[in-house]
Parts: structure tokens; C-alpha cells; sequence
């Protein structure tokens, strides 16, 4: 590859001459390729200053100058011959005309500077795919992995082995994590598979500066120096957590598109995108994650800005988030960060706090606001506002419910006016999904007397006590609430603040549970955007067979058969057609034991359909690894409830143990997510504490 010349003072210093006319020679670095104490020294004092130097070079020098300048550098042996028969070929005759060496060398400067620029501006030559095909070569090399393995980054670190550190490379695929290291003759290599890892840690102290331990079942490995430790750790998490999420998945429903299926149908890619693809889409799983959006949501940009908050007439700092559906906004924090570094599995698998994790993840000043683009009238920007509820470079966004949510000191107001403008043009109306019919409501047809007839919550349906019976705490909770919708709004696109976590905590009126349910979960935007899919799903698996068909019958009558709906055939009913429509449409999972007494608590409080939302929300989002025939997830949180009793209450966990109790009785409140094992009211408060704040809540109040 040519090179702009530079010049070099001590030409044969580590290098070797291979080849040598009166212009030029070939050298290759004693490092490299070759024998003896004096290469040995030189390929380890490489390493240890993570020098990328190439190992050949073509230099220009003339008998009477002192001074050489470097023409050419290559990675192999192939390439670097390849430029020296060029210069034999179209060089030498014409250097052979010059009476002055001066003139030589300045006709050899002009060349082949020429040449460099015509390379790289034509893209004769990438820079860094040549980098990074090099760095593929030597992997493969290395560690003899196969062809469709991708390499995404390597970094320069030491493993510490036998208390020495040895200084290397670390080289991250999307399936393994490997380092190599070759010091005074001696080599290490490591091989780890992501799948393998049980615990990466990052720490930093005077004997292991900069360092990330990993531990395996067969044992652990500490790298230190790393110059980037913080990206380093970052992209092992998410390569790590990527692994662990495809080795739980069994296909079907919702296939995960990995790198290794990408790469393999387009052109491959060069390092820093891929690296590109995996932060990409580690934000976006965060930012669905911290706002409950759809699977397929993706995250397309954003940027820090000010809202206007009328409910305190106050502006807020924060940051916007912009998908092709949605408009989100969070205050202060960036909590798509926050999510990217602490994700539901890595919150269960850590101690857990004591306290309730609402209150220890609680900031006074929070605002969180979920606009969906279905709900946006208009977008406008204002100019030269004179009231203080605006600021500069100001955008308005006017929703369906004539709210209007002011976001002000954009940086890049244009560009997100104009993507906000885009997405609007693509936002069709929810269609109806059913290919019989054109609505989907709860009430039948007329023109149809024998049409499946969904059911209400089925709590207005079974009066547990009359209205006027309704308890003081219920009339305050339904009071409390109200003030709160008529100051900080109703609906998906209410304001979101800490007034809001106290009163989840407080416990849900009966006549809002389903409601903020639906809003909190998320699964009020999946149902909106899906307009008679359920009742589809019904009538398709309606008198069907499937696998999951005797399971679901086996278990209806054992799901809270206590309350005098589910002694009815309407709440029997109801109950198996979620079922069944769900193992319809994941026919992965179909059904998994304790589904049924999830979805029964789910059908007290929301219509039919809305369960079904609720239930598909519960499976695929926020515990996305408990209902399946592994049952995964619920497996590692008892894995970490019993070290946590073991930790703090070991003579209870003695007696247990010995029993044979804990395991036996403990999977079953995971996977009921404690309604199975709590009085009522105490579980379904915890429901509420669950939909508002995810998966976190079950490790938290399982101690």
C-alpha cells in the first residue's frame, strides 16, 4: 500500500533487507517472520507498546543521502512484492536518467504521493477494511475459528497469569472472547465462548488497574491496561448478553436477527460496523426497555432538549428519543443509558436491594413522557416565543387530545422537524386485522347472533361487594387519582413523575387497575396497533387442536377457582380463549404452567382482549425468559434467591436445603409472580408495582 513519503533517520534500526537496488530497498521487520535473540526482543517490545507497525516496507534511498523515505508498507509478504515489481517495472529506467540524486528523489516523492492520493480517492484502498481484514486473517489464524465467525474489535491488554501480566491482544467475536500473547518465545491464547461466561465485573485498583474479570465455571481471567476500558466492557456485555439471549431462544415466534445472519447475505462489513450495529442495537433494546414499547420499535435518534411542564409551569432538562412511531422524552437522566449498562437480567442477577426498587430508583424531578406518532395532530415550530412557556428553538407537538407538549433548545430543530414530518407521512391508521370483519369491539354483531361474545373485566361482571360497600382506602385511592389525571393527564400520553410512583405504591383502585395496567405495560400501544388481531386469532384456533389444547383444559378449573368468576363458564370461557389464542400465536411457547393463573387476575381487571395484550406483553417484554419450556429466566431468579438466603439467613437456608423444600416450592412464585403464594390484595399491589416498573420488582420482592 503506497504511503505519502516521510522521512526515516535510522533505516535498518529492527528492520532486515530483503531486497535493495540503487533506489530502493525491501525490508521486513526482525519481529517478524524471523529467528534469533534480536527478533525475539523486537516482536515483544511490539506487543508491549501495542505498536501496529507493518511488518514490511519499501524505502527510498540514495547512495550519497543519509536519509531515507518510506514509500510502501504491507501486512504480507504478497503485497509488499507486488509493489516493489511496480517499481521495478515503471521506476527504474526512468530514475536511471536523472544526473542529480536530488532530482531523483524529488521525481520519486511526486510519484508516488501521487499515487497515494489517487488510491484513496478512488477507494483503490480503505485504510481501515485493509486494517481490519488484516486483524480477521491473524484471528482466524490464531485460533483456528471458522469462516462464519465475524470479528467485531480487538483491544490491547494483559491477562495476569501466575500473578505476571502478559501483554496482548483481546479479540471480541460474536461468539467468542479470545487473547493472544507471544513474549520471549513463550505464547498464551484464550478461548472463551459468551455462552460460557457467568460474570463479567469491572474494577480498578493499584494491582489491577483498568480491569475486567471474567468468570467461567472452569475458572476466571482478570485483563488490565486496557486504554478503553469502559468501550471495551460495554461491547463485552452486549456480545455476552446477545449469546446468552440466542441460546435461550428456540425459534419460532420471534426470531432474533443476529450479526452472524446478517453478515452472511450482505457484503461483510468492516469492524467499526459491526461495532456500529451492536451499539445501535443496544440502544434501541434500551430504549424499548425504558419506555415499554413494541419489539420492533427502533431507536432512530436523540438529542438533549427542555420540556414545558404545565403542571408545575416549570421547564425541564432531558433528553428526547425519536422512533418511527413514537416521541419519547426522559428528565434528566438518561435512563436509555441507565437501562443499556443495567438490563433486566443483569438487575436479577445482582444483590438486590432491601428497600422497594421504586423508591430506590426515584428522582424527585423525574418526567417521563411517551407520545405515539398515531396521537400527533400537528408538529410546529415557534419563533421569538414572548411567553415563558416557551424557550428557544422551540417545536410544538399538538396531539388528538388537544395537549400540547413544548420542547424547547433543540440543538437540530430543522433536521427533527423534518424527521418528525416524515414519520407522520408514514403513520397509517390502525387497521382492522381480522379478514372477516371490520371492528372489533366486545359487543356481538347483530347480523351475527352466534359470534363469540368477549368479556368485560370480569370484576364489573362478579361483584365481590356493591358499590355503595366500596371501603374509605378505595374511595381515597380513587380520589387521589383522579386529581392526579386532571393535573398531569390521562392516558398514554400522561405525564409520568414521581407523584405517579407514589401512588402506585399506595395500591390501585379497582376501577383504574386495568386501565393503568394497559398504560404502563405498554400493551395499550401494541393493541392499538393491532386492531382485530385478537378476535382473528380466536376464530382461526377456534375448534382447533394443538400440543398446548389438553394442558390449557387441564389447568382451567385450577385458576383461582375461589372467586366466584372463574366458578362460571363466562370466566372459564374467557380464560381459555387467551390461552389458547396466545399458543396460537407463539406456538414456541403455547403454554407453560402458571400462564393460567397469571391470566386469570389479568381477566378481573381489563376486558378479554386487553388481557391478551397484557399476557403477550408478560411473555415477550418483560419476562421475556420465564414462560417457555425451559423456563429459563425463573430458574436463575431462584438460583439467586437461594444464594440470598444463604447469604443472610443460613440457618433457614440449612433447614431447607436439607429438606429439599427450596427448590421444590420457590420456582411456582416466580412464574405466578407471587400471585399464587400472597393474600390477593397483597399480590395484585405487587402487579401493579410490576407493570410500572418491570421485571426487577419480582427479584426484589422474592426477599
Amino acid at each position: 500500500m503506497w504511503v505519502k513519503p516521510e522521512e526515516v533517520l535510522l533505516a535498518n534500526a529492527l528492520w532486515v533487507t530483503e531486497r535493495a537496488n540503487p533506489y530502493f530497498v525491501l525490508q521486513r521487520r526482525k519481529g517478524y517472520g524471523g529467528g534469533g535473540l534480536t527478533g525475539l526482543l523486537v516482536g515483544t517490545l511490539d506487543t508491549v507498546m501495542d505498536s501496529k507497525t507493518p511488518p514490511y516496507r519499501i524505502l527510498h534511498q540514495t547512495p550519497a543521502s543519509e536519509i531515507s523515505y518510506s514509500v510502501s508498507v504491507a501486512n504480507n509478504r504478497a503485497e509488499i512484492h507486488k509493489d516493489w515489481e511496480w517499481i521495478e517495472q515503471n521506476m527504474m529506467e526512468t530514475l536511471g536518467s536523472f544526473e542529480n540524486e536530488e532530482d531523483a528523489t524529488e521525481f520519486v516523492k511526486c510519484k508516488i504521493e501521487s499515487m497515494f492520493t489517487h488510491e484513496h480517492k478512488t477507494g483503490e484502498v480503505d485504510e481501515e477494511a485493509e486494517n481490519y481484514k488484516t486483524s480477521t486473517r491473524k484471528f482466524m489464524k490464531l485460533f483456528n475459528m471458522p469462516k462464519e465467525e465475524k470479528l467485531v474489535n480487538q483491544y490491547s491488554c494483559s491477562l495476569w497469569k501466575n500473578n505476571i501480566p502478559r501483554q496482548g491482544w483481546m479479540y471480541l467475536s460474536v461468539n467468542h472472547l479470545c487473547f493472544y500473547s507471544f513474549l520471549m518465545g513463550k505464547e498464551a491464547k484464550v478461548i472463551i465462548r459468551w455462552t460460557d461466561i457467568t460474570k463479567l465485573e469491572k474494577g480498578n485498583n493499584m494491582l489491577f488497574p483498568e480491569s475486567i474479570k471474567v468468570s467461567t465455571r472452569e475458572g476466571e481471567f482478570v485483563f488490565s491496561m486496557l486504554l478503553r476500558s469502559s468501550e471495551t466492557f460495554r461491547l463485552m456485555e452486549q456480545l455476552a448478553n446477545m449469546a446468552m439471549k440466542q441460546l435461550m431462544q428456540e425459534g419460532g415466534f420471534e426470531e432474533d436477527k443476529s450479526i452472524v445472519d446478517r453478515t452472511k447475505k450482505r457484503t461483510p462489513k468492516r469492524m467499526s460496523s459491526i461495532k456500529r450495529d451492536l451499539d445501535a442495537r443496544a440502544r434501541s433494546d434500551a430504549f424499548r426497555s425504558a419506555f415499554c414499547l413494541p419489539l420492533d420499535e427502533k431507536l432512530d435518534g436523540d438529542t438533549d432538549c427542555v420540556l414545558w411542564t404545565p403542571f408545575n409551569k416549570q421547564h425541564v432538562w432531558g433528553r428526547l428519543y425519536l422512533s418511527s412511531n413514537y416521541i419519547c422524552f426522559a428528565s434528566r437522566v438518561d435512563i436509555v443509558e441507565q437501562s443499556m449498562v443495567t438490563s433486566q437480567r443483569q438487575v436479577r442477577k445482582r444483590k438486590v436491594r432491601r428497600e422497594h426498587p421504586i423508591i430506590n430508583s426515584q428522582v424527585r424531578d423525574l418526567v417521563i413522557v411517551v407520545i405515539p406518532l398515531r396521537e400527533v395532530v400537528l408538529v410546529e415550530k415557534v419563533d421569538n416565543a414572548a411567553s415563558g412557556e416557551l424557550g428557544t428553538d422551540s417545536l410544538v407537538v399538538t396531539t388528538k387530545g388537544k395537549h400540547n407538549f413544548i420542547f424547547s433548545q433543540l440543538p437540530v430543530r430543522e433536521f427533527i422537524l423534518q424527521k418528525l414530518s416524515d414519520f407522520l407521512s408514514r403513520v397509517e391508521e390502525p387497521s382492522d386485522k381480522s379478514p372477516s370483519r371490520q371492528n372489533s369491539t366486545c359487543e356481538p354483531e347483530s347480523s351475527a347472533p352466534d359470534e363469540i361474545q368477549f368479556q368485560p373485566a370480569l370484576v364489573s361482571v362478579f361483584h365481590r361487594r356493591n358499590s355503595d360497600e366500596l371501603s374509605a382506602r378505595e374511595t381515597i385511592k380513587e380520589h387521589l387519582w383522579n386529581v392526579h389525571f386532571s393535573e398531569f393527564g390521562r392516558g398514554v400520553c400522561m405525564y409520568r413523575t414521581h407523584k405517579t410512583q407514589e401512588l402506585i405504591l399506595q395500591g390501585l383502585p379497582e376501577k383504574f387497575r386495568g386501565e393503568i395496567w394497559m398504560l404502563f405495560s405498554g400493551a395499550i400501544n401494541e393493541m392499538a396497533t393491532n386492531k382485530g388481531y385478537y378476535r382473528n386469532l380466536v376464530e382461526q384456533s377456534l375448534g382447533k387442536y394443538t400440543l398446548a389444547s389438553d394442558e390449557i383444559e387441564r389447568d382451567l378449573h385450577r385458576s383461582l377457582p375461589e372467586h366466584p368468576a372463574f366458578q362460571s363458564d363466562l370466566g372459564i370461557s374467557a380464560l381459555r380463549r387467551v390461552l389458547t389464542a396466545y399458543a396460537w400465536r407463539n406456538p414456541t411457547i403455547g403454554y407453560c404452567q402458571a400462564m393460567n393463573i397469571v391470566t386469570s387476575v389479568l381477566l378481573l381487571y381489563v376486558s378479554e382482549e386487553e388481557a391478551f395484550w397484557l399476557l403477550t406483553s408478560i411473555c415477550e417484554r418483560l419476562l421475556p425468559d420465564y414462560y417457555n419450556t425451559k423456563v429459563v429466566g425463573a430458574l436463575i431468579d431462584q438460583n439467586v434467591f437461594k444464594d440470598l438466603i444463604n447469604e443472610n439467613l443460613p440457618a433457614l437456608h440449612q433447614k431447607l436445603e436439607d429438606l429439599g423444600l427450596l427448590s421444590m416450592i420457590s420456582l411456582s412464585w416466580f412464574l405466578t409472580i407471587f400471585l399464587s403464594v400472597m393474600p390477593f390484595n397483597c399480590a395484585v399491589s405487587i402487579m401493579d408495582c410490576f407493570f410500572y416498573d418491570g421485571a426487577r420488582v419480582c427479584a426484589c420482592f422474592s426477599f
